[in-house]
C-alpha cells in the first residue's frame, strides 16, 4: 500500500510540473518601456566685453580677445518630456559674476522645444522664468528670465544663454550672456 501511495504522489508531482509553460516573446513588435522624465545638469561661463582689447603686453603681444570670462554658472533640473521634443522642467542653481562680486541663486521653470534636424541632432530653444535671489546682499531678489539657444547631439548639449536676474545692483540691471554645455539623461 505504501508503494502505491508513493507512486501516486510522484505521479501527481510529475503531472503538476509538466503543466508549467514558459514562453519568451522576442518579437520586434514589443516597444521598450519609455521614461517620460529627464534630468539635466548645466555648466556655463558668463562672458563680458574685454575692456583692455588692443592693449600691448610687456612681451610685445597684443590683447585681441573680444570677451573674457566673468564667473561660472551651474544649474540642475528635473522634468517631463514628450519624445525629447517638448519638455517642461523645474530648475535651481547658482551663478557667480566676479566683477560685481555677486552670487545669485535662481529657482525657475523651464520650457524646452527641441525638434530634430538630423539622426541624433536637435536644435532648439529653452525659455525659463522664475525668481532669483542674491546671496549675501540682504533681500535683493527679482524676476529671473532666461533664453537659451541649444545644439544637442545625443545627451550632450552646447548652448548660448541670455539671462536677466530682475534686479539692479549699483543702479545697473544685472544679467549675463553665457556659453556652456549641458548633460541630459532621458
Amino acid at each position: 500500500m505504501k508503494s502505491k501511495l508513493l507512486l501516486f504522489s510522484l505521479f501527481l508531482i510529475h503531472w503538476s510540473f509538466a503543466q508549467v509553460e514558459t514562453t519568451i516573446n522576442d518579437s520586434a513588435d514589443i516597444k521598450p518601456e519609455t521614461k517620460i522624465t529627464f534630468t539635466q545638469f548645466e555648466l556655463s561661463v558668463p562672458l563680458q566685453g574685454n575692456k583692455n582689447r588692443g592693449e600691448v603686453f610687456p612681451d610685445g603681444s597684443v590683447n585681441n580677445s573680444w570677451f573674457v570670462p566673468e564667473g561660472i554658472n551651474c544649474s540642475f533640473g528635473y522634468g517631463i518630456h514628450l519624445n525629447k521634443w517638448l519638455g517642461w522642467s523645474a530648475h535651481t542653481g547658482i551663478g557667480m559674476r566676479l566683477s560685481e562680486k555677486l552670487i545669485v541663486a535662481p529657482v525657475f521653470s523651464n520650457w524646452r522645444i527641441m525638434p530634430k534636424i538630423g539622426e541624433e541632432t536637435r536644435v532648439g530653444i529653452d525659455v525659463g522664468i522664475g525668481r532669483s535671489f542674491a546671496i549675501g546682499r540682504g533681500d535683493l531678489s527679482g524676476m529671473y528670465k532666461r533664453v537659451k539657444f541649444n545644439l544637442e547631439a545625443s545627451d550632450l548639449q552646447l548652448f548660448l544663454e541670455i539671462t536677466s536676474y530682475g534686479f539692479q545692483l549699483h543702479n545697473t540691471p544685472q544679467g549675463s550672456i553665457s556659453v556652456g554645455f549641458e548633460l541630459l539623461s532621458f
